[in-house]
């Protein structure tokens, strides 16, 4: 009889640099983007708009960026999961925290994106990769 494993969930790293950016105002026109390219987020509200993108896309708005903060490397969970999903972002935040990783999130329909600072890379993907968030896929 065959054993059952459980699934995993991979970590992804991208191997662009990304730049968190406020901007003065929603960047228009916004590049064309590829849905197999890199994560990118643009967030308008609470009277800001932020840009989490690789550095080249942040460069092409440096007339209307008022602050940046460069040197992030981003993180993908190379999983799907329902948006009904409770607590994964709990456990993954608290891992990184326990190591000592800050941690900017953002989240797709499908799945979830880490920005975590580069010198602090590699403390990020072991402890993700320890962190068990299998548990959070529905069985099949």
């Amino acid at each position: 009889m065959a054993s059952q494993r459980e699934p995993t969930i991979g970590v992804r790293l991208w191997p662009q640099v990304y730049t968190i950016a406020r901007l003065r105002s929603v960047p228009h026109p916004f590049p064309t983007l590829s849905s197999g390219g890199p994560p990118v987020a643009l967030i308008a509200g609470h009277d800001e708009v932020s840009l989490l993108a690789p550095e080249e896309i942040v460069r092409e708005y440096a007339a209307i960026t008022e602050r940046v903060s460069t040197g992030w490397r981003a993180l993908t969970l190379e999983a799907v999961f329902p948006p009904g999903t409770v607590g994964l972002l709990a456990v993954a935040g608290r891992v990184l925290a326990d190591v000592g990783v800050p941690v900017m999130v953002f989240s797709s329909h499908d799945t979830d994106h880490f920005l975590v600072p580069a010198d602090a890379l590699g403390r990020a993907l072991a402890a993700l990769n320890q962190a068990r968030l299998e548990r959070f896929l529905a069985p099949v």
